[in-house]
């Protein structure tokens, strides 16, 4: 079985991702409550996704906290231009 490293970069193409789903979440739901969201993700990504699909030898959110800290904040990121392009559009 081969030995998977855990993601620790700051900035991988994810934070892309991160930045346009929360920025939609945003613009769906609201900016509170996509940051409650895309915020509660993270550990359950980490603790509860993760080791679930481990055991079917998917490799998915297997990662360390200080790339689910700049997940976190790549999508407050998206958030943000999300409330500023509402903003901008009223």
């Amino acid at each position: 079985m081969k030995k998977h490293k855990r993601n620790d970069k700051l900035v991988d193409i994810w934070s892309l991702v991160h930045v346009v789903s929360s920025a939609g979440l945003a613009w769906l739901i609201g900016p509170v409550a996509a940051f409650i969201v895309v915020t509660l993700w993270e550990p359950l990504e980490i603790f509860v996704l993760s080791p679930l699909l481990a055991k079917r030898g998917i490799v998915f959110g297997y990662e360390t906290w200080r790339n689910s800290l700049s997940d976190i904040l790549f999508n407050s990121l998206g958030i943000s231009l999300a409330v500023l392009l509402q903003a901008m559009s009223s």
